[in-house]
């Protein structure tokens, strides 16, 4: 378990919505400029995927004035796979040739793998992506960015540590880059976050955000209004099939971030 330290403050939560079921798997968080949380469908773009694809895998952001970009994993022979980018300048009418934005993956899991998690900046051109790993050391949770728009994805960095397959999510804005994340250890059920101010170069914040008296899974983070949220998918901690709830939290982000 990475353990970080920082000269802010911790973030301060507090829960501003809990609404019954979860919702549907390709949902994002949105806040507005008042700091408002809601749930949205996750944006997507016209793609055919290569052959071999992870189809339940591809994730779509977009940088706007028609630049998006998109993600998938594509297994191997041996069922570890390496995780891919696109970037289409037309809205999706034709994609850039694959770029392999992370190799290392040697875990025999085929497509039964999280899903990445994609963002991308609008005004620079950076790309953001959040991932779970298995590594024979180091297997965890990692970011990685491009900063050319994805041609390239050099020097990934490990957010936090764990073996078991964990969902992720990323947001970015300017040099604030969050990752939320599920805990990747089995018998933790909560759902953390770490963040960067210093463009991803270093997470020097990571904690939980979930509390530990509900299984929490299934994270989506956004920023706006000045506030970072972060919205998971709530159950019973025994993993009973009691009701499952929508949660979202927030914390006023600070330092004019």
């Amino acid at each position: 378990m990475l353990v970080g330290s920082c000269d802010r403050p911790p973030l301060t939560w507090r829960e501003t919505m809990r609404q019954p079921n979860a919702p549907s798997a390709g949902w994002r968080l949105l806040v507005d400029g008042r700091g408002t949380p809601a749930l949205d469908a996750a944006p997507t773009a016209p793609f055919v995927a290569p052959a071999g694809a992870c189809p339940s895998s591809i994730v779509f952001a977009s940088a706007g004035g028609g630049n998006w970009f998109t993600a998938w994993w594509q297994p191997r022979a041996d069922s570890s796979a390496r995780l891919m980018v696109s970037r289409s300048t037309n809205a999706g009418q034709s994609w850039t040739a694959p770029v392999a934005a992370e190799s290392r993956d040697t875990a025999p899991l085929g497509c039964a793998r999280p899903n990445p998690a994609l963002a991308a900046d609008s005004a620079g051109g950076v790309v953001h992506l959040a991932y779970f790993i298995a590594l024979g050391r180091g297997s965890g949770v990692w970011y990685a960015t491009s900063r050319d728009q994805g041609a390239t994805w050099p020097n990934p960095v490990g957010v936090f540590y764990g073996d078991d397959p964990a969902h992720v999510d990323v947001a970015a804005r300017r040099d604030t880059v969050i990752v939320a994340y599920e805990y990747p250890n089995a018998n933790d059920g909560r759902v953390g976050v770490a963040l960067s101010y210093d463009a991803g170069h270093e997470f020097t914040v990571r904690m939980p955000v979930s509390p530990g008296t509900e299984r929490a899974s299934d994270p989506r983070v956004a920023f706006g209004g000045g506030v970072v949220a972060v919205g998971w998918t709530s159950g019973d901690v025994t993993g009973g099939r009691g009701a499952a709830f929508t949660v979202v939290d927030v914390a006023p982000l600070g330092g004019g971030k």
